[in-house]
């Protein structure tokens, strides 16, 4: 191993990104290629137009510092690399800003991280897979297309003094250990879209500032202003106190029942029908991104109709036929089906087309822009509408996909694969099943807890809660009839279980117990049930 190099750089100019090589890093061509070495330091100069800009593979105790990268693939890959240092360096136009994969014990320090664009998979300012114990101080992350910071799998990291500005979404989270504050001065980050005061005047919001995933994690001390710890002048005065319990919200279950949409409260006898007309011959429900707004899709119109005001909207008819899911975006609907996709806008009423030839199980719609995960008899495809539907990647699975489930962060993919006691999961960035949960029985649906803690899986018989982080049964229920579909309380206590067959009904289970604590009779089987809530 060599050790104690430095290496003051040039301007670097390669020969393009090369193409498209995710989940593996891209090594076409490199910047600057460190590998197993130690105590190199890398200053000063450009990297421009390489698949990698500067990668690390295998390195120890080495800096990256003053260096600026621009439109690679990668600016800087810190890949199985640990005790290193990036500092003062400006990583703008890649499609990923700074990765670190299998990376810890590193410190990221005083970087611009900006304006990354949109190649999915990309546009991240920072991007942290199974890394540990890193410290990100003092940078800015701005205006990146996708996700200013995505982490997943990232245990113990500890996140302060970054202006983190106008991302979208600003921060994804799907662990519970890592910090978003120095607990020593009690000073956090700078979000651009914190939405608090500071009425003591010592530059830190009265009120936290909350982390996109599961645990309710927060940024307890966000400050109001970019760059807010150079302009503070007294100690925080602490305000922060662990949030007390929501109000639970109000629920409404809503099923699709031959071919009618049916709706009632979790206490009632019976259901009665939802829409006032246009209420038969119903093929697909959906809920969209407000959790309040239910769209049907009948004879190819869609019909939105808000769950608490009644008011039901016809929209345009459609030329496809297929699984109706809500874009992200709040604004879009799109149908997925074997002769294409298309897609709504719900304020315009815009409709786009695109190609697609998959025979769609079910759909997954993601929180980047156009970009929607599609359960087929292949694996899950990656259909980016983006790219006028381009298909590019299609994660294997260990079967056919019979049924699929999202985590509400957005970092997960929960999929019941057909005929097999198993359960893959999907890591959304990674691309790949990264995980697998055995069952006792062979799932046929499957639903995930608001805070991503339990895994609700349905089969011909019943039931089953598991602990995902243990993947230990906690409990189980038997029905009389089939398990069709499953559906969550947004406020984690109940459970929703359609039932075929022997008995057509939804059944309300207590969550995680599975105790049954209500039958709600149908006159037909359901076949697809959500719950709406405000």
């Amino acid at each position: 191993m060599r050790v104690s190099e430095s290496l003051t750089l040039a301007n670097l100019t390669g020969p393009g990104i090369g193409p498209q090589t995710w989940p593996l890093p891209q090594l076409d061509s490199v910047g600057v290629r460190v590998g197993g070495h130690s105590r190199v330091t890398i200053r000063n100069g450009k990297t421009v137009g390489f698949s990698t800009g500067i990668y690390f593979v295998d390195t120890t105790n080495s800096t990256i510092e003053n260096v600026t990268t621009q439109r690679n693939r990668f600016g800087f890959y810190i890949h199985t690399s640990h005790n290193n240092a990036v500092k003062g360096s400006d990583v703008e136009f890649n499609i990923y800003g700074l990765h670190l994969q299998n990376s810890d014990d590193n410190l990221l320090q005083g970087n611009l991280l900006a304006r990354q664009t949109y190649n999915s998979p990309g546009g991240y300012g920072l991007y942290m897979y199974a890394s540990a114990r890193n410290r990100v101080l003092e940078n800015t992350i701005d205006s990146n297309i996708n996700w200013g910071m995505w982490f997943s799998e990232a245990k113990d990291n500890v996140v302060f003094h970054n202006n983190v500005i106008g991302n979208n979404p600003q921060v994804s989270d799907n662990e519970t250990s890592n910090v978003w504050y120095d607990a020593q001065t009690k000073e956090g980050n700078y979000w651009s879209d914190y939405k608090g005061k500071d009425a003591d005047g010592d530059q830190v919001g009265d009120t936290p500032y909350p982390i996109l995933g599961p645990g309710t994690m927060v940024d307890p001390y966000p400050f109001v202003e970019k760059d807010g710890w150079t302009k503070k002048r007294r100690a925080t005065i602490d305000h922060y106190e662990p949030a007390a319990p929501h109000a639970p919200r109000a629920v409404t279950i809503v099923a699709l029942a031959g071919g009618a949409v049916k709706s009632m409260h979790p206490d009632a006898n019976r259901a009665s029908d939802l829409l006032a007309r246009d209420s038969r011959n119903v093929t697909q429900i959906a809920l969209g991104t407000d959790e309040r707004t239910v769209y049907s899709y009948t004879d190819r119109f869609v019909v939105a109709q808000d769950i608490v005001t009644g008011n039901a909207t016809a929209k345009q008819a459609l030329t496809v036929d297929g699984i109706v899911a809500a874009n992200r975006d709040g604004h879009s609907l799109m149908v997925v089906g074997s002769t294409g996709v298309e897609q709504i806008d719900l304020e315009t009423g815009q409709n786009e087309y695109f190609d697609y030839h998959g025979q769609p199980e079910a759909l997954a719609p993601s929180y980047k822009h156009n970009h929607v995960f599609v359960a087929t008899a292949r694996g899950i495809d990656l259909l980016y509408l983006n790219l006028g539907g381009r298909t590019p990647y299609t994660i294997p699975v260990d079967g056919i996909p019979v049924a699929m489930a999202m985590a509400g962060s957005g970092t997960r993919i929960y999929v019941a694969v057909g005929g097999q006691k198993i359960i893959d999961v999907v890591d959304t960035e990674q691309y790949a099943v990264v995980d697998h949960i055995a069952v006792d029985v062979a799932a046929t649906s499957l639903a995930i807890s608001p805070r991503e803690d339990v895994l609700y899986v349905g089969s011909a018989g019943g039931v089953e809660a598991i602990t995902i982080r243990t993947k230990t049964r906690i409990a189980a229920a038997a029905f009389l009839g089939s398990v069709v579909d499953l559906a969550v309380s947004p406020n984690g206590d109940q459970l929703y279980v359609a039932l075929a067959g022997l008995s057509h009904a939804i059944a309300v289970a207590d969550a995680p117990g599975l105790r049954v604590a209500n039958l709600i009779e149908l006159e037909a089987d359901p076949s697809r049930i959500l719950v709406a809530s405000y």
